[in-house]
């Protein structure tokens, strides 16, 4: 009976027990919820919401770009992006994941290197969407979508892209986007994503901020596999804004095509004429018409994409190299074409007169008796231009200095970037005396480092020995020898400083027709050109006309910059007269223009000029070059052009120009000139000798005799506008001293 009661008590209280442990479990999880539903209610609302709501950015469209008459050169598509979203691959094994996507594409390009290495590079920035690959195929989207489940975190995203219309027309003034990198580090991309594409050259560079636009975003709720059930809101993105060119789509196509169709031609003379460049700019303006860099580039290749290695060898290390846009980058002798330079400057000296006749025997009498093309006899001014006689040029170029060479050259803005609205243009040479002062000294400095080490080291050679000498007369010994070694460095130095910190005559010869050290960007040529065809009105050279907000209204229109050049008025009207007779018989570029025109009328110079560059065989291979503008007495276009190997000027980038001239003249071939009566046309200022049928191909425009596939043109007479007497000049005294070529 006790055992019973005392079993009875042992229970009761170890129900008591679990009684009361019940009643606090259930105290503690009804405060729990009480603290949770009540206190902490809205924070764990906001919470809940925030983790079944994402937000999706909405990129904006880069803004369109169109040609002067509106037609679409840039516009956008949409595509499919592959990414990695991060958040979705925390709980998982990222390797596997990536291993699984690159197993499922057996894409080449999406490796699992690759896709650590995009991981890696955004280590800080992981909140973001790695971009795996861009624009794939519906075909690898499809397959992504079937095995979503297998490759949590792997999204495919619809954006646009930019897809340039025309392939590679004008693919190096437009430039291409491609995926932000560097500029991360630049406070003006604070706003840029890791995946975002940036303009790297040309117009989408420049212009990268007004192309840009805003992106927007939109939030959507989500389910437990991240799929939107709803939007709760969105900020709509706000598109770039557009560009309007100034350039002429189909005057840009002429040009392209004749390139190609000339330099094809050339080669088949010249293999190695392969590249070149070439601008057509609106002479009243400033405005780049058609701008053309020859190997071409195709914008998509760069399209957010990775070069293969046949893309990546053809733009960056075959000979030529496509990438470079020669037309504001590449440095070129300017050979003959410099040649109204060096004549303005003569004329502006006042030592020469566009009248007097200056005798050609063909070389120039002082050294390095530089050879001219023929043996022109007597020419003035307009002559000289015509048959672009060395000799008459070298002794302008004597008479008027190169101070004032260098003077009349920056006027033109030679020598100087020419404000172009796109990214890295060149800045070429001008060896006017500010350039000789810096370069000088630079020069100057080096040498005397180099020669001031050397001394040195036989200090250190000598003096040891010379202290340790156990006799007199070995001292003696060493310190002549010593000595002598100074010596001799000292009149090296010396001789260095003489040679190569001084300017001497033959460096202003030289550049006098277009060589030395003289080097230009096709775009300097082109708005130096244009400067003297328009009255002395300088125009900086320009690519961008309008800019439109999305709405269409306009945010800004480009004014031309103009300013005068310091150079008489009858200077320049001598010099464009005098360039008007290159294009008539006789003249070195008679035969390019032969289907304009009298009433039209072409001012042109010609140049073959000798690099001196690696690739280049002494005396045999040149690069041709031409300058022009039209109409002749109220210019509205002007041109400048080059083709590496070119071997002429008036042979090869000259037929370019042609071309161009041509088509927006509207003028086609011989039939246009034959139905117009000749009695409608005005004769020449004056009537010009007529030239033997056979010689009527146009002369040479070479500076060297010994140019092959060239001849001489002095049995070709050119008419004198002038009809001036004859100045002798007095000629070297030995002159049959042997010819030598042109310094280069």
């Amino acid at each position: 009976m006790w055992k019973e009661s005392r079993d009875k008590l042992i229970v009761k209280k170890r129900l008591q027990i679990y009684t009361a442990v019940v009643i606090m479990i259930f105290a503690m999880l009804t405060g729990r919820i009480f603290w949770l539903q009540v206190i902490q209610e809205e924070i764990f609302v906001n919470k809940a919401e925030n983790q079944s709501t994402r937000w999706i950015t909405e990129e904006a469209p880069r803004g369109e770009v169109v040609d002067r008459n509106g037609n679409t050169l840039i516009t956008n598509r949409p595509v499919y992006n592959l990414t990695l979203n991060y958040l979705g691959l925390q709980d998982q094994d990222i390797s596997k994941v990536v291993e699984e996507l690159v197993k499922v594409l057996e894409d080449p390009e999406i490796t699992v290197e690759a896709v650590q290495a995009s991981m890696k590079s955004q280590t800080s920035r992981l909140y973001e969407p790695i971009v795996i690959k861009r624009d794939i195929p519906i075909e690898t989207v499809i397959q992504l979508e079937e095995r979503r489940r297998e490759m949590p975190g792997v999204l495919v995203e619809t954006s646009t892209q930019r897809s340039y219309i025309h392939g590679t027309v004008l693919g190096h003034l437009l430039g291409y986007v491609h995926s932000i990198k560097d500029e991360l580090e630049d406070p003006a991309f604070a706003d840029y994503g890791i995946g975002d594409l940036v303009g790297k050259t040309g117009i989408e560079k420049q212009y990268e901020f007004e192309l840009k636009g805003t992106n927007g975003y939109r939030q959507v709720t989500v389910d437990a596999n991240n799929h939107p059930v709803k939007e709760v809101s969105s900020l709509p993105s706000t598109p770039g804004n557009k560009l309007q060119l100034t350039v002429d789509l189909d005057m840009q196509q002429v040009m392209e095509q004749s390139f190609d169709a000339m330099t094809a031609s050339v080669q088949e003379k010249f293999p190695k004429a392969k590249a070149g460049a070439a601008v057509v700019l609106d002479v009243k303006t400033g405005g780049v018409l058609a701008m053309v860099s020859r190997p071409t580039i195709n914008p998509d290749d760069f399209n957010g994409k990775s070069l293969t290695q046949a893309q990546a060898d053809y733009y960056f290390t075959q000979e030529p190299a496509a990438f470079t846009n020669r037309a504001i980058q590449g440095s070129y002798v300017p050979g003959s074409t410099f040649k109204p330079i060096t004549g303005m400057a003569a004329l502006t000296s006042g030592l020469l007169d566009p009248d007097e006749k200056i005798v050609c025997s063909g070389r120039y009498w002082f050294k390095p008796y530089i050879k001219c093309t023929g043996v022109h006899g007597p020419l003035n001014y307009a002559q000289a231009m015509a048959k672009s006689c060395n000799v008459y040029f070298q002794e302008a170029a004597r008479r008027a200095g190169i101070g004032m060479i260098g003077q009349i050259g920056e006027e033109f803005g030679l020598g100087g970037r020419t404000g172009l609205d796109l990214p890295f243009e060149g800045k070429g040479l001008l060896p006017s005396i500010t350039w000789q002062t810096i370069e000088y000294a630079n020069r100057a400095k080096k040498i005397n480092a180099r020669i001031d080490e050397k001394l040195a080291e036989f200090e250190a050679q000598y003096r040891p020995k010379i202290d340790a000498a156990s006799d007199e007369s070995e001292k003696k010994r060493l310190e002549r020898e010593l000595k002598s070694k100074i010596n001799t460095w000292e009149a090296e130095r010396k001789s260095q400083l003489s040679y190569y910190t001084t300017w001497h005559d033959f460096d202003t010869y030289n550049t006098g027709i277009g060589q030395g050290y003289n080097q230009y960007t096709i775009i300097q040529l082109a708005a130096y050109t244009a400067a003297l065809a328009n009255d002395g009105n300088y125009n900086t050279p320009y690519v961008v006309q309008t800019i439109y907000n999305p709405d269409g209204t306009v945010k800004s229109e480009h004014i031309p910059e103009t300013r005068k050049v310091n150079v008489e008025e009858w200077v320049l009207q001598a010099t464009r007269e005098a360039m008007t007779y290159v294009t008539k018989p006789g003249g070195t570029a008679y035969s390019v223009f032969i289907n304009i025109p009298e009433s039209i009328g072409v001012g042109a110079k010609t140049g073959t000029a000798q690099p001196g560059r690696t690739g280049y065989e002494k005396m045999k291979d040149f690069d041709g070059l031409f300058i022009a503008f039209a109409p002749a007495e109220d210019p509205q276009i002007a041109f400048a052009g080059v083709m590496e190997f070119g071997n002429t000027g008036s042979g090869s980038v000259g037929l370019v120009a042609r071309d161009v001239f041509e088509y927006y003249f509207g003028i086609s071939g011989n039939e246009d000139q034959a139905a117009e009566p000749a009695a409608s046309r005005p004769a020449a200022k004056p009537a010009a000798v007529p030239v033997p049928a056979a010689q009527e191909t146009g002369a040479s425009d070479d500076n060297s005799q010994d140019n092959p596939g060239t001849r001489s043109d002095g049995g070709i007479e050119v008419p004198d506008p002038y009809g001036s007497p004859v100045t002798e000049v007095t000629q070297n005294e030995n002159p049959d001293r042997p010819d030598e070529t042109p310094s280069t």
